[in-house]
């Protein structure tokens, strides 16, 4: 081989390994910036399930505690960083534990990510609350 030859075929190697290292930095910046909007949403979700759950308890305690408080002044009391929304509905349940049950759901929305909080009750006796069911997602 001549060496024109040959700095030829150096150079075209040296060119080729840089494609790959180029390709191969820029494969690993985007995964990067994949995770962190990754770990950015789960953030928010776990932020709007904590919220949810949270305005959840708080109505079950203050009931337990005798509270006259409304819905609504807990959402005023309540220092919350997502939007929320609480719809309350009777169920259709033929269970014989749910018979009669009323259903309360909590609605949290954070930086665009929704959870929900959804309690399946019952009033004793006593007036006070006898939970069924709950979930949070």
């Amino acid at each position: 081989m001549k060496k024109e030859n040959r700095k030829g075929f150096i150079s075209v190697y040296v060119l080729l390994i840089l494609l790959a290292l180029g390709l191969t930095i820029s494969f690993i910046y985007r995964e990067n910036e994949n995770n962190h909007q990754n770990t950015v949403d789960l953030y928010n979700k776990k932020i709007a399930m904590f919220e949810a759950e949270s305005l959840v308890n708080m109505i079950v305690e203050e009931n337990r505690a005798g509270s006259e408080k409304t819905y609504n002044d807990l959402l005023k009391n309540f220092k919350s960083l997502a939007k929320l929304e609480i719809h309350h509905d009777k169920t259709n349940n033929k269970v014989k534990e749910a018979k009669g049950a009323k259903i309360l759901s909590v609605r949290a929305d954070y930086k665009g990510t929704v959870a929900y909080a959804i309690m399946i009750y019952k009033m004793d006796e006593n007036n006070k609350i006898k939970l069924i069911y709950k979930k949070v997602y």
